[in-house]
């Protein structure tokens, strides 16, 4: 028979761990502090419904980091309890004793029933927590996903619109002075400003040629393509263009990559630009990669720089038209709206993942 004694000390025990339970939801519905400064005053109220609070640490391991109370790193007799979301271990919950005898731990070395109790809602409520801020974020991503289409959108509507009607008269003026440079005893300084003329306006249709690949007004022919022979086709150009600039070339080339639905020439445009714009990221040297492999109904085209990387804000804006962190004669702007235009025609996809100071990974997805 339990004595009345004992039954209090049961009481009291509930009362604390209730208590200590009700704080923390309100952390978690409030969290008023943050996701990491919420955890953090989670742990920091688990103690609490300990008989002796300052006898025991805890301490929330999540896969990013640790959140600790002072004295964890040298408690004894710690015990643990999994953090599950949607069936996926995150890290876990862990207890222990600053001094001993602060909390029962059984023959087995575990909990008693009141303190596993504890320890397994609260690391409910951090699974929630981190459930629901996994959800806040994929539906962040997504909003600024859509905001970037839309913006591309309207670029590349407004951006056809002044391509179409500038390849007019700049077939005129490119007409006309293939006319005139024909002319019978042209002296030589006219004939050489006529040819400049000429250059100039088939570099200015190669741009218009650029835009509308990016506004996908210049659909790719219906033909098939194999990577890994664009890729090598290139090579020559590739190695000597990154030897004189001290790039070492590696490939990783999948022996059994399936041919895809594309254009060659567009995707060939593909490559050229992704490529040029790691080795332009190495103007000190490095190591360029390239890489092929296939992902169930996709193949993947990989290319990798030790170069200088790019800040976030630049991250944000690379596909946009005319965006440019190079000198005015430098580059357009137009390369990587280029690829982004082509690879969306396709049906793919572009992922970039880069860190200042230690270089980019440019990763395509092109459905087989």
């Amino acid at each position: 028979m339990h004595t009345i004694s004992e039954e209090k000390a049961s009481l009291v025990e509930k009362i604390r761990i209730l208590e200590c339970l009700y704080q923390i939801s309100e952390l978690v519905v409030e969290d008023a502090d943050g996701f990491e400064n919420t955890i953090q005053r989670i742990v920091d109220l688990v103690p609490r419904a300990f008989e002796y609070p300052e006898k025991v640490a805890a301490a929330i391991d999540l896969k990013e980091r640790r959140y600790q109370t002072p004295g964890f790193e040298t408690a004894q007799g710690t015990v643990q309890h999994p953090i599950v979301v949607n069936g996926e271990g995150r890290g876990s919950l862990a207890i222990g004793c600053i001094e001993e005898g602060a909390f029962a731990l059984s023959t087995e070395g575990t909990c008693s029933i009141a303190e596993n109790n504890l320890m397994a809602a609260v690391a409910k409520k951090v699974a929630y927590m981190i459930d629901r801020k996994e959800a806040i974020d994929r539906k962040q991503l997504l909003e600024e996903q859509l905001m970037h289409a839309d913006r591309l959108s309207t670029i590349g509507q407004l951006a056809a619109g002044i391509a179409h009607e500038l390849n007019n008269p700049l077939g005129d003026i490119l007409g006309f002075a293939e006319l005139a440079a024909n002319t019978p005893d042209l002296q030589e300084e006219i004939y050489k400003d006529l040819v400049k003329i000429v250059k100039s306006t088939l570099y200015a249709r190669e741009i218009i040629k650029k835009v509308l690949y990016f506004s996908r007004q210049t659909h790719p022919r219906e033909a098939t393509a194999d990577l890994n022979q664009l890729i090598g086709e290139w090579m020559d150009f590739l190695e000597s263009r990154c030897a004189k600039n001290g790039i070492q070339v590696a490939l990783q080339l999948d022996d059994n990559l399936p041919i895809v639905n594309g254009d060659p020439a567009q995707l060939n445009q593909v490559l050229i630009n992704v490529v040029v714009n790691a080795i332009q990221a190495m103007p000190d040297g490095g190591i360029l990669t390239i890489q092929t492999r296939r992902k169930e109904n996709q193949v993947s085209l990989v290319v990798q720089d030790t170069g200088n990387g790019i800040e976030k804000a630049v991250k944000d804006n690379i596909f946009l038209p005319f965006f440019t962190t190079k000198e005015v004669d430098q580059g357009t702007g137009l390369g990587l709206s280029v690829v982004h235009g082509i690879v969306q025609e396709h049906g793919g996809s572009i992922e970039v993942a880069s860190q200042v100071g230690q270089g980019t990974i440019f990763t395509i997805w092109l459905p087989v």
